[in-house]
């Protein structure tokens, strides 16, 4: 797959999970995010490593790192993508919840050991949105490393297509979990779940709290001939 994230067809993260399915999240606003593996070999990472994002129009995959820092998006890397974005909600909005987020993604970036932390990692940069895309308030949209991309979605409501931070957040909580059998700095990667735990929740709420108003507000709006 040449990008971090490739388009999938219709619900494909909307059905039952099979037995390659190692994990299931469900959003506030009902987005699912599945976490997926196949030749799942014992007592060794799994061989494939990601998770089906649904988005509004169908869905992507986040292929994760395993064998080396180039095959997929690394722990670390997906931290530092979720670290620049709750910063740049927090310059726009200034919510004390998103200053707790952001203090407990700098506290799991601070603990999180990689097993391949000795090879060199592909810098993680970001993109502005492409020309004629949603607009956001956000100074970009696009996170990518190497030959990886993923598209986060533009607007604070997390209402357009792209991946959601609250799926992203998900996304890492579900990785770490995964990985904590086999990884060798248990202690540390526990750690770093729990404070990615944290800023999920603290998350969760936002998104509940942003879609009750989504739909009061359109409650209020008078009906349309």
């Amino acid at each position: 797959m040449a990008t971090g994230t490739g388009q999938t067809g219709g619900n494909a993260v909307g059905r039952r999970p099979s037995r390659d399915n190692v994990a299931w999240h469900a959003t506030s606003t009902g987005r699912n995010v599945v976490l997926i593996a196949t030749n799942l070999l014992p007592g060794r990472p799994l061989r494939l490593w990601g998770a089906a994002v649904e988005i509004a129009d169908g869905g992507v995959f986040i292929r994760l790192a395993i064998s080396g820092p180039f095959d997929g998006w690394s722990v670390s890397q997906l931290l530092s993508v979720a670290l620049a974005r709750f910063e740049a909600e927090l310059a726009h909005s200034g919510e004390p919840a998103l200053a707790e987020i952001v203090r407990h993604l700098e506290h799991a970036t601070a603990v999180h050991r990689e097993p391949q932390e000795r090879d060199s990692v592909p810098p993680v940069s970001f993109e502005p949105a492409p020309p004629g895309g949603v607009a956001s308030p956000f100074p970009w949209t696009v996170a990518r490393a190497g030959q990886f991309s993923i598209a986060l979605c533009p607007d604070a409501e997390a209402r357009q297509r792209g991946v959601t931070p609250e799926q992203f957040l998900a996304v890492i909580e579900m990785a770490l979990t995964s990985w904590l059998p086999v990884t060798p700095w248990r202690r540390s990667c526990w750690e770093t779940r729990r404070a990615v735990r944290a800023a999920l929740a603290l998350e969760v709420e936002r998104a509940k709290a942003r879609w009750a108003a989504h739909v009061a507000a359109a409650d209020e709006e008078p009906d349309r001939m």
